[in-house]
């Protein structure tokens, strides 16, 4: 700390005044002195007086604005926070039950879910036979390409009734959970009761924490299984984004946060107490919990108040429950006005550069702002890349058909509105299997990005383009005058994908074929309309391909 060097003025050379010899000086009078000094003291105690008054004033108004602005500012942050957290949530248990609408995990638990003979197996025997089925192994390869294309998703496997895994994207590893079983998880038992699953576990292969999500594989009316996706912790990071801030289970344990040392303990009076030793061993890995050090301020003027740890700040607490989720999202938020106002009183009076402390102040927030916005648009920028991967194809850019059933609905709902058509066209392309087997799949790939792009220029904006998966592609006609323009739509179609592609030389030529239905003449649901679709592209497909068909009641029964 700097100091200033004492001033003084010193007489130079040998000038003297007055015979005597004495330096030049002012002469003070004495009485006047003496009222100087007693003014200056009884100035000295007003304002000193004055600055306790107004620096015990100014402390207790400033700690109150820190409340104030700490829990709004916390509520802001709670309610960012969750926002992001359930829409990430709606993506996840979407997940399972699209991939459980594929025909091939339909086709393995019609074979795979009743099998006596398989219980009876040790696990390592289970995996090998399973592992050996070669539509097995294909489905294992299909799994793993949607983990490959959904960066969050860190395992998928189909479980059967009774509860043994029957396929898993991690088929071949040493942690596969081929054959192991699961049914007695909370997300399992769920999904066979014909309801979406979630639960927090640690891995019983892999003893990493994660959220899991399961959802129904249904055949008809009757389950046959379960479709279950895993997401690591560690990838949810961005959840908890700011310090002080923690996701709890159901049972009070807490399963996510920025500090990695408050992972794996409760909250005071948590539920997991309940649970048996062994319950908690098979949930978490462990029987023995330690509490988090949160207890009450003892403020009776701020009840909301919260001592953390041993650092003597108080903290305001603020939890948010996701029931559907089973999961709390908890912030707490340090107000250290509240714990400092006799030492801020202490300190004001003792400074005589308050605008000083005001600019630091005011520097602070500019700079908290700031970094505040900038990770508020990090945060957001992630969880918008996030939900793009979740609703779109990687290949083409276009709609993933995770979303068709929403888009389907969504155009019903206008069209009951507006009583204008709705038309779903499945495009299939004609010898694209041909294609990709003598060139190649990167040729492939490269053929289906032109298709794609050809097919997005040749429907209005308005109008949805999604892929189906492999070479099948619908889209979604919204607003239509006319049944018939459906007919001239698919026309144009069948044109700009008819044309060379120009990828190879020579180019390679392809037609393809087109079904389609229309609401309401064909289907009111957005399963019956996408099934009477594929059946009339089936059906041009059999009249000689390169051609489209309407879906009819008489020849599609």
């Amino acid at each position: 700390m700097e100091t200033e060097a004492p001033f003084a003025i010193i007489a130079s050379g040998d000038e003297r005044s007055g015979p005597a010899g004495q330096p030049a000086a002012f002469v003070s009078e004495p009485g006047l002195a003496r009222h100087f000094i007693a003014l200056g003291a009884v100035v000295i105690a007003l304002w000193l007086g004055g600055c306790w008054l107004a620096a015990g004033e100014y402390v207790a108004w400033r700690a109150s604005e820190s409340l104030t602005h700490a829990e709004r500012d916390l509520r802001q942050s709670t309610e960012d926070m969750t926002q992001g957290i359930q829409r990430t949530l709606a993506v996840f248990h979407g997940i399972p039950a699209a991939l459980g609408r594929d025909r091939a995990v339909v086709e393995a638990l019609k074979r795979f879910g009743d099998r006596p003979d398989l219980r009876s197996l040790p696990r390592e025997r289970r995996q090998a036979v399973l592992s050996s089925d070669p539509r097995l192994a294909e489905l294992n390869r299909s799994l793993a390409g949607s983990v490959a294309d959904l960066a969050a998703l860190s395992v998928i496997w189909l479980i059967n009734p009774a509860g043994d895994a029957i396929a898993a994207s991690n088929d071949g590893k040493a942690e596969s959970f081929i054959g192991t079983n699961y049914r007695d998880r909370t997300y399992f038992t769920e999904a066979m009761a014909g309801r979406f699953g979630n639960q927090f576990a640690l891995g019983r292969r892999t003893n990493i924490p994660g959220l899991f999500f399961s959802a129904p594989v249904r055949d008809g009316d009757r389950i046959l299984g379960v479709m279950t996706i895993k997401i690591d912790l560690p990838y949810l990071s961005s959840w908890v984004n700011q310090a002080n801030a923690f996701l709890s289970d159901n049972y009070g344990v807490v399963i996510l946060a920025q500090d990695k040392d408050l992972e794996m303990r409760t909250l005071p009076g948590a539920a997991v107490g309940g649970l048996s030793p062994a319950e908690r061993t098979g949930r978490y890995k462990r029987s023995e919990f330690t509490e988090l050090p949160l207890v009450p301020w003892g403020s009776t003027a701020h009840p909301a108040l919260h001592r953390w740890g041993s650092d003597g700040v108080p903290y305001l607490r603020l939890s948010t429950i996701l029931p559907e989720d089973d999961l709390a999202l908890t912030i707490l938020a340090p107000v250290p006005r509240v714990a400092t106002i006799a030492a801020d009183r202490l300190g004001l009076f003792g400074l005589s550069g308050a605008l000083g402390t005001l600019v630091i102040i005011l520097a602070g927030g500019a700079a908290y702002h700031w970094l505040d916005r900038e990770r508020s648009r990090r945060n957001r920028a992630a969880r918008e890349r996030m939900e793009y991967l979740a609703t779109h194809d990687v290949l083409t850019g276009l709609f993933s058909r995770s979303v068709v059933d929403q888009f389907i609905a969504h155009g019903i709902a206008g069209a009951r509105r507006s009583g204008r058509g709705l038309a779903v066209l499945f495009i299939d392309l004609d010898q694209f299997k041909e294609v990709n087997d003598s060139l190649g799949h990167e040729v492939g790939d490269l053929v289906l990005k032109e298709a794609a792009r050809r097919l997005r220029h040749a429907v209005r904006g308005a109008d949805v383009v999604i892929r189906q998966g492999g070479d099948e592609f619908i889209v979604l006609l919204f607003d239509l005058p006319q049944p018939s323009d459906a007919g001239n739509v698919a026309e144009k179609i069948l044109a700009v994908l008819g044309e060379p592609y120009t990828i190879t030389d020579p180019p390679v030529r392809l037609s393809a074929s087109i079904g389609i239905a229309a609401f309401p003449e064909h289907g009111e649901t957005p399963s019956m309309l996408l099934r009477h679709a594929d059946m009339a592209m089936y059906r041009a497909k059999a009249g000689g391909r390169a051609g489209y068909r309407l879906y009819g009641a008489a020849a599609d029964a």
